[in-house]
């Protein structure tokens, strides 16, 4: 099943320092999704009955309808930026509030208030508190949004969504690369961009995973496994979007024939070609053309 769209909607974005020492918010439900990234201090933080430690660096990610609660430990100021937004964006977006009472406080007529919530369909069994090897690109996103929100400038929706949509990959890509299954995690990013090299720099003809992994040493598995992590698809289907992609390109800024498009992006004829064509655009390459 496909993925959602995004369309965000976000609500508040706040560079906030806490108040006190003793600063913190009781059990509460919130009806959107917050992200909040510890700079400096230390948080204790119970979700559903569980706790957890939060430390500088770390990213607590807050789901809607999802009981919480935050409290300072020890002797630092908290400095916490956050946002409160939605993934898609209705017609209830506007009219959603920062709730800091519990489930059994909100009053019925609220409930229509709370967020779907589609977070696993983009990265499933997120923790609430993230530990990342690279939280800093995180910040920086973070407070950019934050800045933008504050200009109110012509425009700035537009540059804020796109500015969350390049967060939210981030994160998403950089939980994918710290996931605890990857044992060999600090190496198999560079071996899947080291595979999509080689298929970017020959798309005139085919490749077998047997070549792709003898080239970078890695065994077919782990080469399928990583390189999906990374681009979302199999090296094969990659090296075969691409090619089709290049096809399209041809047809539509050069006068080429389709047999030569077919043998420049690596087809032994035109009739495969044609066929992947049609697969992947619906359509055969002659009607693409016009």
């Amino acid at each position: 099943m496909p993925q959602p769209k995004l369309s965000p909607y976000i609500r508040i974005a706040w560079d906030n320092w806490a108040s006190s020492l003793d600063w913190y918010v009781d059990r509460r439900v919130i009806f959107d999704y917050e992200i909040i990234y510890l700079e400096s201090g230390e948080l204790e933080l119970v979700v559903e009955g569980t706790g957890y430690r939060v430390l500088p660096g770390d990213i607590i990610l807050l789901r809607p309808k999802q009981h919480h609660s935050l409290r300072s430990v020890g002797n630092t100021l908290v400095h916490q930026p956050h946002i409160h937004f939605d993934l898609v964006e209705d017609e209830f977006s506007p009219h959603v509030y920062i709730s800091f009472a519990s489930l059994d406080e909100i009053n019925p007529r609220e409930y229509v208030l709370f967020r779907k919530d589609i977070l696993d369909e983009f990265c499933p069994n997120l923790p609430p508190v993230l530990r990342l090897r690279k939280s800093k690109n995180i910040e920086g996103l973070l407070m950019a949004i934050i800045r933008e929100k504050e200009k109110r400038m012509i425009h700035s929706d537009v540059l804020v969504n796109g500015l969350f949509l390049q967060l939210f990959a981030t994160l998403m890509r950089e939980v994918t690369l710290n996931s605890k299954d990857n044992d060999d995690h600090e190496s198999w990013p560079n071996v899947a961009q080291q595979v999509r090299d080689i298929l970017n720099e020959s798309l005139d003809r085919d490749f077998s995973l047997e070549e792709l992994s003898d080239r970078v040493h890695v065994s077919k598995y782990h080469l399928c496994r990583q390189f999906k992590q990374s681009f979302g698809v199999s090296p094969i289907q990659y090296h075969l979007d691409s090619r089709i992609d290049k096809a399209k390109e041809l047809l539509l800024t050069t006068n080429m024939s389709i047999s030569d498009i077919a043998e420049t992006v690596g087809f032994q004829s035109i009739y495969s070609f044609s066929r992947a064509f049609k697969k992947r655009e619906n359509v055969p390459p002659s009607i693409y053309r016009r």
